[in-house]
């Protein structure tokens, strides 16, 4: 690898450089040596060819070096360096006329993705162009461009322009999709409005790109530069045409409400006030005054700027996590779209622009982290709100929450909402995160002062069914504790302290509401049995006892998948076996005599443990992950066992173990589950005389050895997502591949018809876990194959249900078989359609 070395008369201008463009080049090997200053702390400006030279030994590489250096007597000091060094060694450096600055960083990029010598001086020369262009000075950009084209590998610079399609234009989440696609190659990607070309912005910012408010039907232009720059303009061009993973029926819905202002001058009526209907649905209650006070921000000079780096990346990381927690509670009691809302939070958290400015004024600056971090939010928020979309412009609550979950861990205190009683909360705004973590149960409705109907906090009172009406403007902060209230979420009043002729006619339509909404439940609670006569078994799939009271509302026959990591996750210690007890028990508790099956800990690939350290993989994803890694840890393993098998006594509890690839892993799970059994028993603890032990199906190597697992296992279910990835080699976030990602597709089927038939002939059942499962055009098909149970979140139950009932199971066996013998997801799809009539 070619390495770097970096000459300046300023120690600090020196480490502050090598800090950059090591901070660009994150794991790799490069060693960049630094060489500054005279020594003398009488006169400390100044170079010395001595240390040069020392520098130079340090950085020396067969592939070469590349000396940069800031003015003057830098060159002179160079030179002479050089003629300390051996003949053989000398041939090796290269002095480089670049910029110091954007030189080396330039510089440092091209060397860790392999670039020879030229290759990486060529890169330091064109270092200024995108900065004169950036900045419209034509003529520097020229000679830049000229410069660097001289050196340039050919065909290194690729653009395009895109028209961005999504109805929403370019917003949080299409937006985080883009810079996932752009993050994934080492070339330099940008991008700007073809309106404004000059301004150009990083493509692989989050807060960069979001921020442009592109909006439907406009076109930016990117330019990508570097090895791989012809897969990263096409992978971007086929993310648009994908809508970057943003199909139009999933797409907010903005029909039935109008996109208005985040922000709104307060309007009232006689009796009330009047906001915009974001959630429909009526609620009565008492006034809960939310107030969340920000962080007090003070700005600091601190002594150790590595130290306080290091409590702001802790923080980061809790927040990481904790996002990260959040997005699968709501993908599970709601869709993966409503869960995409918090990718683009994820996204902020890892942006390279804005921890760049964040770093520079901790580690230059000295700047507490506090201050930093507030001060970078800040001037995103500025950006945000000068958008001229309303839409655009709302996701600055995304940023300004976000900021705050920060703030909030580096001063140590909980993020939590404090619910004294049930009824109506009252606030400023509220957040994304603070939405998805109401308890319905506590909340009734929602009003705020600012927001509107696509803010994402609306999208989250929608999918948990809390009437809410936001915008409702300053006169909401006049609303005092306890004041009765009603909200009507399905016209935008807000009636306070309401005469009783009006608290009568709500309580009318509060009362018909939950009716029809306990007819709903009534009828998905009813067994769903075929028309000729099949009983399906409609699960959930869960994460807490909170979920397992949501899925019996929803009308679940029991649990097929509970995912225990939600213990494990999003914390910094090792949950005990009483805590595990104590939290299996409740759901079993919750769920009475229905089944429930415990998946044992699947965590790895995307969901690492932070205190389970493990060694880095370079696929992680077909590495020590879910049962592989519990084998791996024995006592840890069976910790979480014991704590399953207590539960097992008077409950109907049933344990699956992920990710089994061969006869061998599940055999030894077992006898870990043995041993576990008779620590247990030792302990004059009942377990159940017999606990059902099945595996889940999402590699190809078990459904193809699904007859010699059938012997050893009492039931399969299929993780379709899983299976899917790694039959078709499509790695489920990579929006490139998503024409690959379709768990209808001929040779996923053909692997669930061969674990089905293994299971019939061993007298064992089948059931689907993966997001096929709620899918009413696959649903035919499975139940055709023969599968027993579907397992689904649980807003797809009633759907689920429903349809099952319609349908003739016997009947569907030949067409579930026609589907084996198509040749594509979408010829599947087209006849599934056809058979149900929805063509």
């Amino acid at each position: 690898m070619v390495n770097l070395v970096l000459v300046s008369h300023s120690p600090s201008l020196a480490r502050g450089v090598a800090e950059l463009a090591r901070l660009m080049t994150q794991q790799s090997p490069l060693i960049i040596a630094t060489a500054a200053g005279t020594g003398d702390e009488n006169s400390p400006l100044g170079t010395n060819a001595e240390e040069i030279a020392k520098a130079m030994e340090e950085a020396y590489s067969d592939d070469g070096v590349l000396v940069l250096m800031d003015m003057g007597s830098a060159v002179l000091s160079a030179e002479m360096a050089l003629e300390f060094l051996s003949p053989g060694k000398k041939a090796k450096f290269m002095l480089s006329s670049a910029p110091i600055v954007e030189g080396a960083v330039s510089a440092a990029v091209q060397a860790s993705l392999g670039g020879n010598l030229e290759q990486v001086r060529a890169e330091a020369i064109g270092s200024l162009g995108n900065k004169a262009a950036q900045l419209s000075v034509p003529e520097e950009s020229n000679v830049a461009q000229a410069q660097a084209s001289s050196e340039a590998v050919p065909g290194s610079a690729v653009d395009a322009v895109i028209e961005i399609r999504n109805r929403l234009g370019l917003h949080a989440r299409p937006a985080a999709t883009f810079v996932q696609t752009a993050g994934r190659f080492a070339s330099k990607i940008q991008l700007a409005r073809t309106d404004n070309e000059t301004r150009r912005s990083n493509a692989k910012s989050i807060n960069a790109v979001a921020s442009m408010g592109v909006r439907h039907g406009e076109t930016v232009h990117v330019w990508a530069e570097g090895p791989d720059a012809p897969a990263a303009i096409d992978a971007l061009k086929k993310a648009a045409e994908n809508d970057f993973g943003e199909a139009e029926e999933a797409a907010v819905s903005t029909a039935t409400v109008p996109v208005a202002s985040a922000e709104r001058s307060s309007k009232r009526f006689d009796g009330g006030l009047i906001g915009i209907p974001a959630s429909p649905g009526y609620a009565a209650g008492p006034a809960i005054v939310l107030k969340l006070a920000d962080p007090e921000i003070q700005q600091r000079t601190i002594n150790d700027p590595e130290a306080e780096w290091e409590r702001l990346s802790k923080a980061l990381e809790a927040v990481r996590a904790s996002t990260q927690q959040l997005r699968r509670q709501i993908s599970r009691s709601a869709t993966e779209y409503d869960a995409a809302i918090f990718d683009a939070h994820l996204m902020f958290l890892n942006d390279p622009d804005l921890l760049e400015k964040v770093r520079l004024a901790i580690l230059d600056g000295h700047r507490n982290a506090e201050w930093a971090w507030s001060e970078a939010i800040q001037v995103a928020l500025v950006e945000y709100r000068k958008i001229e979309d309303d839409y655009m412009r709302a996701r600055a609550a995304d940023v300004a929450d976000i900021g705050r979950q920060v703030l909030i861990q580096l001063n140590g205190r909980a993020a939590a909402l404090n619910i004294p009683f049930p009824g109506i909360l009252i606030a400023a705004d509220l957040s994304p995160s603070d939405t998805a973590r109401l308890d319905r149960a506590m909340v009734l409705g929602v009003c705020t002062g600012m927001g509107g109907p696509t803010s994402h906090s609306a999208i989250l009172a929608r999918t948990l069914g809390i009437p809410a009406v936001l915008g409702c403007g300053e006169a909401i902060g006049e609303i005092a504790e306890g004041t009765p209230l009603v909200v009507d979420g399905s016209t935008g009043q807000v009636w306070i302290s309401p005469s009783a002729q009006i608290s009568s006619v709500y309580q009318e339509k509060i009362a018909e509401w939950r009716n029809l909404q306990a007819l709903a439940r009534q009828t998905s609670r009813a067994p769903a049995v075929s028309k000729d006569g099949i009983a399906v078994e409609i699960v959930a799939n869960i994460g807490s006892a909170k979920d397992a009271r949501a899925a019996l509302d929803s009308g679940a026959d029991g649990v097929g998948l509970l995912r225990s990591e939600f213990l494990f996750l999003g914390r910094l210690d090792t949950p005990e076996e009483e805590e595990q007890f104590a939290a299996y028990q409740e759901i079993a508790e919750v769920m009475g005599g229905r089944p429930l099956v415990v998946r044992t800990l699947d965590v790895g690939g995307d969901k690492p443990l932070a205190y389970l350290p493990q060694k880095e993989e370079q696929n992680p994803f077909l590495g020590k992950r879910a049962l592989r890694l519990c084998l791996d840890k024995p006592d840890f393993f069976k910790a979480q066992l014991r704590a399953i098998l207590r539960v097992s006594a008077g409950h109907n509890i049933k344990i699956m173990f992920p990710m089994v690839a061969d006869i061998a892993e599940l055999r030894r799970a077992r006898s870990l589950l043995e041993e576990a059994r008779e620590e247990v028993l030792r302990r004059g603890i009942m377990t159940a005389p017999k606990v059902d032990v099945g595996i889940m199906v999402e590699i190809p190597s078990a459904a193809l050895l699904a007859p010699v697992f059938a012997r050893e296992v009492d039931f399969f279910s299929i993780g379709t997502n899983d299976l899917t990835q790694y039959t078709m080699a499509a790695e489920r976030g990579n929006s490139d591949v998503a024409y690959l990602q379709d768990a209808l597709h001929p040779a996923v089927l053909r692997l669930i018809d061969r674990t089905i038939r293994a299971a019939d002939e061993a007298g064992k059942w089948v059931g689907v876990c993966g997001e096929l499962a709620g899918d009413p055009v696959a649903i035919p098909i499975l139940l055709g194959l023969g599968v027993k149970e579907l397992s689904m979140a649980p807003g797809s139950i009633l759907a689920a249900k429903s349809l099952a009932r319609t349908l003739d199971i016997a009947g569907l066996r030949d067409f579930a078989r026609e589907s084996l013998e198509l040749e594509s997801a979408a010829a599947v799809r087209f006849l599934a359609k056809e058979q149900l009539g929805l063509q």
